[in-house]
């Protein structure tokens, strides 16, 4: 058994493990241990990581992609949710399932980074592979702590696009209790994922975020004023947050809220872009717990 099994088995689920086995996987991603007091981006976001801010019941609740739509709904209107079509709550529940709008995405509600696109009935879903969606663990496997206690279930729900073919590009945009500060934008995923960054003015950030950046501009948004004011609404009830969303011309939809961008674990190039993105974090008051 290596290393990493060793320490998901046996180190407890508290705080102290928690922080424990997130620097282990803080130190395996970037190479070095995190540094306090922060002045690094990831560094700043393994402590929000490991504190026990993510233990927080409003945290968790917006966490999960299922109740995440009832806080954006009561928080920002229904126009901006994702449509829900099914909620699988079982393996059992599974054995007779098949989509029944199109196209649709299917994903859980209690991990991160699993999803299938179905564009019409004839897509091949594996519900062998399905099935195992409901024994991920994500908080043992990340210790990200507004994971810990959530239900294992299946989303099914629109699929929002333009021409509901291509899959659009991804807003996300980070906030400090409720002010924008900047954003990246993931686009070409299944055809080699590129991500750019800027900051809440347009202005680029030219750094790379685990993924290589696309040499041109991006188009700002024509919906780009009311996608950071959705965005301000959505976290102002939070320390730190990242509001994911889509937008087309004409219309915006709240993706999910992610509270551990990359699980504090993804490089950033060049370094002192840590410094750089970093000091949203320390100009900002999320420090403050209440």
């Amino acid at each position: 058994m290596g290393r990493k099994s060793l320490m998901r088995r046996f180190l407890p689920e508290n705080l102290w493990g928690d922080r424990i086995y997130s620097r282990y996987l803080f130190r395996r991603s970037l190479g070095r241990n995190p540094e306090f007091p922060p002045e690094k981006f990831n560094d700043f976001l393994f402590y929000w990581k490991t504190d026990g801010s993510c233990y927080d019941p409003l945290v968790q609740f917006a966490t999960d992609k299922e109740f995440a739509k009832v806080y954006i709904e009561a928080t920002v209107g229904k126009k901006y949710v994702v449509e829900t079509y099914n909620i699988l709550r079982s393996k059992e529940e599974l054995e007779d399932f098949s989509p029944n709008q199109f196209p649709c995405i299917i994903k859980p509600t209690h991990s991160s980074g699993q999803a299938l696109v179905c564009s019409d009935a004839s897509t091949y879903i594996d519900l062998s592979e399905l099935k195992k969606w409901f024994d991920i663990d994500y908080y043992k496997s990340k210790r990200e702590q507004n994971y810990r206690f959530l239900q294992p279930k299946i989303i099914v729900e629109e699929f929002f696009s333009e021409d509901n073919h291509t899959i659009p590009k991804d807003y996300k945009i980070f906030c400090f209790r409720g002010v924008p500060k900047f954003l990246q934008i993931d686009l070409d995923r299944n055809s080699g994922h590129k991500r750019n960054l800027y900051d809440i003015f347009w202005n680029r950030i030219h750094a790379t975020l685990l993924y290589p950046a696309k040499q041109e501009d991006d188009p700002k948004p024509v919906l780009f004023d009311e996608m950071v004011t959705v965005a301000q609404k959505l976290s102002a009830a939070f320390r730190f947050v990242r509001v994911d969303l889509y937008a087309t011309n004409t219309e915006i939809r709240v993706g999910e809220l992610t509270f551990v961008p990359g699980a504090a674990g993804e490089p950033l190039n060049p370094p002192e872009a840590e410094y750089t993105l970093g000091r949203y974090f320390k100009n900002s008051d999320w420090e403050r717990r209440t």
